[in-house]
């Protein structure tokens, strides 16, 4: 493990219990059925039948758990021992029936088109080798497999000033509601500094991965530039609107 990844996962580990609260808030409240209301569709409006889904990155567990609720099979991958530890207890009874393993996402220990479809959420961002990544993934899927990213600019604003104004005023708007900021207790120091040696944190995305989709053989590639009024709550669109989530869909 080099340095920068060694950092990200030390981050991450400490990260995990504050960031397996707030999936298992997630997975309690309205927030959960905002999700499945905009994605479970995506994997029914396909002419292949999906039932192998492979979540990479799963953190604490949300996207693996929903989908096994939902009756997919689910394997759920992230490099975080930690993160993996939250994910399983946040399953609760479906902690058996979803298969976690530890792995670096940009080298999944798959064979080749083994899964009908691959989701990621908040995950690109935040790799050494995005690219990479994305060849890894279309390797492990089968032929007209799916795969679903949902990511963000998350860290752009170290590179734009307009962006570091409106990710700014978002934290000041916090205090105006006196809302929750998912800003607030978590070492904004370091991931900014772990971020400034992240290759997307300069990328204009979803741009940047549409290319790269593109480039590696991806085909029926479709973005979506703002999720945020589909799947967030009030509370989320005020603390996450200068970065939208964007989503990916692309088909091998």
């Amino acid at each position: 493990m080099d340095t920068l990844q060694k950092e990200i996962v030390d981050y991450w580990t400490k990260r995990s219990l504050s960031y397996g609260e707030q999936h298992a808030e997630e997975l309690k409240t309205s927030k959960k059925e905002r999700w499945e209301e905009f994605l479970l569709p995506k994997f029914s409006m396909t002419d292949k039948k999906i039932k192998k889904i492979l979540d990479i990155g799963t953190g604490p567990g949300f996207m693996a758990i929903l989908l096994a609720e939902a009756g997919y099979e689910v394997t759920a991958v992230d490099f975080t021992e930690k993160m993996l530890e939250e994910a399983k207890k946040n399953a609760g009874a479906y902690k058996q029936k979803i298969q976690w393993l530890k792995m670096d996402a940009q080298q999944l220990a798959f064979e080749d088109e083994t899964f009908d479809a691959i989701i990621t959420r908040n995950v690109t961002w935040n790799l050494e080798e995005p690219f990479t990544a994305y060849q890894e993934w279309h390797r492990v899927l089968k032929d007209d497999g799916m795969l679903i990213n949902i990511d963000a600019n998350w860290y752009r604003y170290l590179y734009d000033d307009q962006a570091r104004k409106k990710y700014n005023e978002d934290r000041q708007m916090t205090k105006k509601y006196q809302i929750k900021d998912y800003y607030e207790k978590t070492d904004i120091a370091t991931m900014e500094r772990i971020a400034k040696e992240i290759p997307l944190s300069k990328r204009m995305r979803p741009a940047w991965d549409n290319k790269a989709l593109k480039e590696i053989g991806f085909k029926q590639v479709t973005i979506l530039e703002d999720i945020n009024p589909l799947v967030l709550d009030q509370v989320e669109q005020i603390n996450f609107d200068f970065s939208p989530l964007f989503f990916i869909q692309a088909v091998k």
